[in-house]
């Protein structure tokens, strides 16, 4: 009776150390796997644009911030349908495959509204000069961004950064 006891005991005991131990080499192979993971970033891009003297735009990157964490709701802007005139932003992958497209309005001409005692009305501005941002989440496989303006159908390269 004793020697069955010592037996299952023993039997338990090599049963027990037998699942932890391929359990603590997966949480050892787990945490590896985590660390080549990269954190995911939050992407801001700050754009200066200006029209120049032909009455191209002209987009200069004039900051960009990166800070550990994500966007919940990644989507950003929407461009009005009211000027027929918005930007395009394209995000690239490792691949240069598409990864994500955005419309923002166009930043030199803004749509604003305006009161008079009994109405409100909508108005488009016309600038020489104006500033924008953009935001994205990256998970490390971002490395291009482009932005087109497009108008009446049809859009025009305006500005290429590599990531």
């Amino acid at each position: 009776m004793i020697i069955n006891k010592i037996i299952i005991l023993l039997f338990t005991l090599s049963l027990l150390a037998g699942c932890t131990a391929p359990t603590t080499g997966r949480t050892a192979t787990e945490n590896k796997d985590n660390r080549q993971k990269p954190n995911p970033k939050m992407v801001y891009l700050f754009f200066e644009v200006e029209k120049s003297e032909d009455g191209k735009d002209m987009v200069k990157l004039t900051n960009k911030k990166v800070l550990d964490g994500f966007f919940k709701n990644e989507d950003f802007g929407a461009a009005k349908d009211m000027t027929n005139s918005f930007y395009k932003i394209i995000l690239f992958d490792a691949k240069d495959q598409i990864y994500k497209t955005s419309h923002i309005d166009n930043p030199l001409s803004p749509v604003f509204e305006s009161y008079g005692e009994n109405s409100m009305e909508k108005q488009i501005g016309k600038l020489t000069k104006g500033e924008f941002f953009y935001r994205y989440n990256d998970y490390g496989n971002i490395s291009k961004l482009e932005i087109y303006k497009s108008e009446n159908d049809k859009s025009t390269l305006l500005f290429t950064l590599k990531l």
